[in-house]
């Protein structure tokens, strides 16, 4: 059973780990939710974050729609699903994978890949040996990876910059922009599928692997 914890309004919930597992669902209600029942949350900054700590526990947490979460992790995978504010996550060797979020995305990981559904603000992804899938984004992105595939989509209002080593590289763009590409690769096929103009810059290089730009 969880244990409920009111919290002041606007805090953010930070979460940190070493081995176990984070599960962050968003809810409706306007306080936070933690199961095992025997993990606390301690009020910290001022009131300004709601935090837990834990070492090798898998967590459960269930936080108010559009709260800022951050989480970092040594190990563990990290699932954040449904409605969210900002979002900063780290892990060592965890898969990291983010559902919708309301204003910036910043996750890293040395080896597990890196998912984002939907984000309406700037995003940043960084890896060193797996995939990153970012299925829209709103503004700004930057992602890096030196083994694993990356693919983006999106709106065309702001810059788009993307690396690999040995990863092919997708962009898909919301329809009716016109990006500047400059796409760049050594052993694979380079292909823009849309009329190009000034709307945003897309910026693609890897070593081996192709490169796309195609519409939505």
């Amino acid at each position: 059973m969880a244990t409920r914890y009111d919290i002041p309004q606007g805090a953010r919930l930070r979460v940190l780990t070493v081995s176990g597992h984070v599960e962050i669902d968003t809810g409706d209600n306007p306080y936070i939710e933690i199961d095992p029942e025997d993990r606390r949350i301690e009020i910290r900054d001022e009131e300004k974050v709601a935090e837990t700590r834990t070492r090798s526990t898998n967590l459960r947490i269930t936080v108010p729609a559009g709260m800022n979460v951050s989480v970092g992790s040594v190990s563990g995978h990290v699932h954040l699903r449904g409605d969210f504010g900002s979002i900063k996550v780290s892990t060592v060797s965890g898969h990291i994978e983010v559902g919708a979020v309301r204003g910036d995305v910043d996750i890293r990981s040395i080896s597990g890949h890196l998912i984002v559904d939907r984000c309406d603000g700037r995003v940043r992804c960084n890896t060193k040996s797996a995939r990153i899938e970012v299925g829209w984004v709103g503004q700004e992105a930057r992602a890096q990876t030196m083994s694993g595939d990356i693919e983006l989509g999106t709106a065309g209002n702001k810059d788009i910059e993307l690396r690999s080593i040995s990863g092919r590289i997708n962009v898909k763009v919301d329809s009716g922009k016109h990006p500047k590409v400059h796409l760049k690769t050594l052993s694979g096929k380079v292909r823009c599928e849309i009329p190009q103009g000034q709307d945003f810059d897309i910026v693609a290089k890897t070593l081996s692997g192709s490169i796309q730009v195609e519409e939505a």
